[in-house]
C-alpha cells in the first residue's frame, strides 16, 4: 500500500476505492471530510450508494450526536444532520459544508436533524472490519482527521457486489484501489493492541518455563506465551493453535498433542517461545470443529468439512501472534512449523523468519488421512513424516 501515492490522489480530489473482499464483498469511495469540495462530493454521488460520514462513535456521542434505534443491524447508524446555515442541506455544496463542519469538531447544537447527511459510528477496526472503521484508519494513516465521507459503488443495475464494474470504474477515473485487508495489516503494524498482563514461573514435565498472559484488544482472546530463556537474537518460536481434543484429550484424530509436546521439548532444550493461540479448529471454534468431525466420520476430509460448514479451509488470523512477538521485543525468529502460511503471515508483518524448522507429531492409521489432506490441500510439509523418514 503506497501511502504517498494515495495521499497524492486525495489532494488531487480523487477518492480512494476501498474494497471489502471478506465481509460485505462491496466497495466504497472514501474521501476526507475536512477537505471535501462540492465538486468531489458531486463526483462521489455517481457511485449511486448512500453517502455517509464515518466518525468515531465515542466522539460523536460526546458531541451530542446520537444513535438511531436499530434491530439486528451491525452498522451503527447515527442521526442524519444538516449544518444549520444551509438552506435545504441536500445540494452537493451544502452536504460538503455539513461534512466539513462536523470535521471541524462542532457539536450537535450547530446542526438540524433529521437532515441529509447520514452519520455512521465507528467502533474500532479491532472490533469490526467494516468500511466505516477502515476508512477512518486509512485517512489517519494519510495524515487526515478521522472523518471520512464514504459511499457504496453500485453498477448500472444497482448491484453492489460487481467487482468487475468496481475495478473498471476505478480504472476509468484513475482512482487508487485499497482493500480493507491491506488497511488492517497496516494498522496492526502501526498500533499496539497487545501488552503483557502477567508473567509467572511454570515448572512442567517438559522443563521450567515462564508463562505470560496478555491484555489483548486485537481479537480479545486469552492467548498465552510459554517462554524459556535464553532467547537470543532469533529465538525458536512455535505458533500452536489450541486443540482441546488433541492437546488435552489425547485424540488420535490429529497430531496436535504430540506436536505440542515435541515443541515444548525442543524449546526447553534450546530456549524459545511457544505461543498458545486460542484458534480451535483452524479458527472455527470448538463446537464447529466437533461438527466438522461428524462430517469427517461420514467421509469428508478436514478441508471439505470446514467448507461444508460455510468456512474457509483456514480461518486463522496470525496478526495477534505478530503483536505478541512485538510486545516481547522479538523481530527475528526461527519458526517451528510445517505450515508455509504461518511463515508468510509473519513475514507480511515484517518479522524476519531466519529459519523454518519442521515440527512433526505422531502419525497413526486414524490421523493419517487428516495429515494427507493437510499436506495435499493446505500445503503443509508433511511428506517426510508420512513416508516414515522422521
Amino acid at each position: 500500500m503506497d501511502l504517498e501515492k494515495l495521499r497524492k490522489s486525495i489532494l488531487e480530489g480523487k477518492p480512494i476505492v476501498l474494497i471489502d473482499e471478506d465481509r460485505e464483498v462491496e466497495a466504497d469511495l472514501v474521501y476526507p471530510a475536512e477537505i471535501i469540495t462540492p465538486q468531489t462530493l458531486n463526483f462521489m454521488l455517481q457511485a449511486r450508494g448512500m453517502l455517509c460520514l464515518a466518525i468515531d462513535e465515542e466522539e460523536a456521542l460526546r458531541r451530542g450526536f446520537f444513535k438511531l434505534p436499530s434491530k439486528d443491524n451491525e452498522t451503527n447508524f447515527l442521526i442524519t444532520v444538516d449544518y444549520k446555515e444551509t438552506f435545504t442541506g441536500i445540494s452537493a455544496e451544502e452536504r460538503a459544508l455539513t461534512a466539513k463542519k462536523i470535521a471541524e469538531g462542532l457539536s450537535i447544537e450547530h446542526f438540524r436533524y433529521p437532515g441529509h447527511l447520514h452519520l455512521l459510528g465507528a467502533v474500532g477496526i479491532n472490533k469490526r472490519k467494516g468500511h466505516t472503521e477502515a476508512s477512518l484508519e486509512l485517512l489517519e494513516m494519510l495524515g487526515f482527521k478521522r472523518y471520512a465521507l464514504i459511499i457504496e459503488l453500485l453498477d448500472e443495475e444497482g448491484n453492489s457486489h460487481n467487482f468487475e464494474f468496481i475495478r473498471s470504474f476505478a480504472e476509468k477515473h484513475n482512482l487508487p484501489i485499497v482493500t480493507i485487508r491491506e488497511v488492517w495489516k497496516e494498522v496492526v503494524k502501526r498500533k499496539s493492541f497487545v501488552k503483557i498482563h502477567a508473567r509467572a514461573r511454570l515448572p512442567s514435565h517438559h522443563g521450567n518455563f515462564e508463562i505470560i498472559a496478555f491484555d489483548n484488544e486485537l481479537d480479545f482472546k486469552d492467548h498465552i506465551a510459554i517462554v524459556k530463556e535464553p532467547l537470543g537474537e532469533a529465538p525458536l518460536v512455535r505458533l500452536h493453535s489450541e486443540c482441546l481434543t488433541g492437546d488435552t484429550l489425547a485424540s488420535f484424530k490429529c497430531d496436535c498433542g504430540s506436536q505440542l509436546a515435541n515443541a515444548l521439548k525442543m524449546i526447553a532444550n534450546e530456549g524459545g517461545i511457544l505461543f498458545y493461540l486460542r484458534q480451535e479448529g483452524r479458527g472455527i471454534g470448538l463446537k464447529n470443529k466437533i461438527k466438522a468431525y461428524e462430517l469427517q466420520d461420514k467421509g469428508l476430509d478436514t478441508v471439505e468439512a470446514n467448507k461444508k460448514l460455510g468456512f474457509r479451509e483456514d480461518e486463522r488470523d496470525f496478526s495477534v501472534a505478530y503483536q505478541m512477538l512485538k510486545s516481547l521485543g522479538i523481530s527475528k525468529v526461527k519458526l517451528l512449523t510445517n505450515n508455509p502460511r504461518k511463515v508468510r503471515a509473519l513475514e507480511e508483518f515484517g518479522i524476519e523468519v531466519v529459519e523454518v524448522i519442521p515440527i512433526f507429531g505422531e502419525v497413526n492409521e486414524i490421523n493419517k488421512p487428516y495429515l494427507e489432506a493437510k499436506m495435499l490441500k493446505l500445503g503443509h510439509n508433511l511428506k517426510p513424516l508420512l513416508e516414515g523418514k522422521e
